[in-house]
């Protein structure tokens, strides 16, 4: 009964929000959306085990499918990362109430599942489940094989909301996650073993083996109790204010940044807003996914000779966070925007410190994905045209833009799936970074003279930075200009 007076609650709570009315044409367009992927999902289960029997002929098309449940299970954690949001509850209504607080913790838990990412899957499993599964095996394998990918999508479920529980305190845990998947992709790539091969073995053994079943469940278990013990254990006020108080001191001083003077001083204070807030944070939990982009398309003999393709992933996996974060930046002071332009600020050395933070992150970057030319020697001269592209180009592209961006940000929400603050601006400043390095390169490559579109970019790369002052004090006076406008604009919450 408690269970179904909190959820009550949850629904009442949710019914009344002012949000959910002000949003109301777009969650009916999200439904239609939803409603339209079902659809599309509908049909691929239903068309899966002729897909499969196409593509192998004379193979088990459930043992195919069970060798892709490896790369759904790390697709699926990809997208949870990005999109889950993480159930919370007001603890404060209840404390005079008789609820227990592992009740509470349990409903907490219980309302994950009820993410409906869980229930999209079974669009495709379950048609797949009656028409292959049960026909070539036999119905209670079939039910077995269909119980096995409840489990998995629920261990997905509990494993991605205790990390993203755990990233304001032990972010290590998202990013050894993050480094065990690309390592998996990156040993499966260069062919040390096959991931698909392995999946396949797992997979089938515990569908033809009622007993290996245990093994799933027993993992989702033990990821649920964590779950539940952590919440638990930080539940009470005074552990959240220890670890506030924790937090904030870990953040409170980057003396290395300081010795910089002002300029390192607004970097110092940048970095302290991307660690405090949950917006621009996402945006650096997923840089090292922007990366690991080149691993999509290197290991493809087909890609790797599509010229214009290739420069645009040598732009993306330099510049993509870079840009990402970029979009916003003048937008994330936007709510204390008007304190700004009220203080003896110098927006000269403001504007540099935005460029040198951009400047460092291009470079960081670039550096990490230097390995990326061990797929080919080529990719380390494309990459480093782009590079310089990013380095000389798209940073003053970014810059100017951002002075055309005048919608308030809010800090405290998930950048994933979350459209506030987006204006037209930001989508048409992609096509100048993304568009135009491949209309340079590609006419030169289709002349069989790449080498010489890669020194083109290059050139105008190196060229931006060494007009890095007066392309800067032109950005300025544009800002001055514009500084009154995109301070009306902000303050439109």
């Amino acid at each position: 009964m408690i269970y179904k007076f909190l959820f009550q609650n949850k629904w009442k709570e949710s019914l009344r929000s002012s949000i959910w009315q002000k949003n109301m044409i777009v969650n009916i367009i999200l439904g239609i959306l939803i409603v339209y992927f079902l659809v599309n999902f509908l049909v691929l289960g239903i068309l899966s085990d002729k897909i499969l029997m196409g593509i192998f002929p004379d193979e088990d098309p459930v043992i195919k499918f069970n060798g892709l449940l490896l790369y759904f299970i790390g697709i699926d954690l990809f997208i949870r990362f990005l999109g889950q949001t993480v159930p919370t509850l007001s603890i404060q209504p209840y404390l005079h109430l008789p609820v227990k607080r592992s009740s509470l913790m349990h409903y907490l838990l219980g309302r994950s599942v009820m993410n409906p990412v869980n229930y999209f899957y079974f669009v495709i499993f379950i048609p797949f489940s009656i028409k292959a599964v049960a026909n070539i095996y036999n119905a209670p394998t079939a039910f077995l094989w269909l119980f096995m990918l409840i489990i998995i999508v629920l261990f997905d479920n509990f494993l991605i909301t205790y990390i993203k529980r755990q990233l304001g305190s032990k972010p290590l845990i998202a990013l050894s996650l993050g480094l065990i998947l690309a390592g998996f992709i990156l040993l499966d790539s260069l062919k040390v073993f096959s991931l698909q091969h392995l999946s396949e073995k797992i997979f089938t053994v515990i569908m033809l083996n009622p007993i290996y079943i245990l093994i799933p469940i027993f993992l989702t278990s033990a990821i649920y109790y964590i779950n539940y013990s952590f919440l638990l254990k930080n539940a009470y006020l005074e552990n959240l204010n220890k670890n506030v108080s924790k937090k904030s001191i870990s953040t409170a001083n980057i003396s290395f940044f300081n010795r910089f003077g002002i300029i390192g001083e607004l970097i110092n204070m940048e970095i302290r807003l991307i660690i405090r807030n949950k917006r621009p944070k996402t945006i650096l939990y997923m840089a090292p996914f922007l990366l690991l982009y080149g691993f999509i398309f290197y290991p493809q003999e087909i890609y790797m000779n599509m010229s214009g393709m290739l420069i645009f992933v040598g732009i993306f996996i330099s510049g993509g966070t870079m840009m990402t974060y970029g979009n916003y930046l003048i937008s994330w002071e936007s709510s204390y925007f008007d304190a700004l332009l009220t203080k003896s600020f110098d927006f000269k050395k403001y504007f540099q410190a935005k460029y040198a933070l951009l400047a460092v992150v291009t470079i960081v970057s670039y550096i990490i994905t230097l390995p990326y030319m061990l797929f080919d020697i080529k990719l380390l001269y494309i990459n480093t045209a782009c590079f310089l592209f990013n380095l000389g180009f798209n940073i003053n592209v970014v810059l100017f833009f951002a002075l055309k961006n005048k919608k308030y940000l809010d800090l405290s929400k998930s950048a994933a799936f979350n459209y506030q603050g987006i204006g037209a601006s930001n989508f048409i400043v992609m096509l100048p970074m993304m568009l135009l390095p491949i209309l340079i390169y590609v006419p030169f490559s289709l002349m069989e003279m790449p080498q010489i579109g890669l020194i083109i970019l290059s050139c105008i790369g190196i060229l931006g930075i060494l007009l890095y002052k007066p392309i800067i004090n032109i950005i300025i006076k544009k800002f001055y200009i514009q500084k009154y406008e995109m301070a009306e604009g902000f303050r439109q919450h």
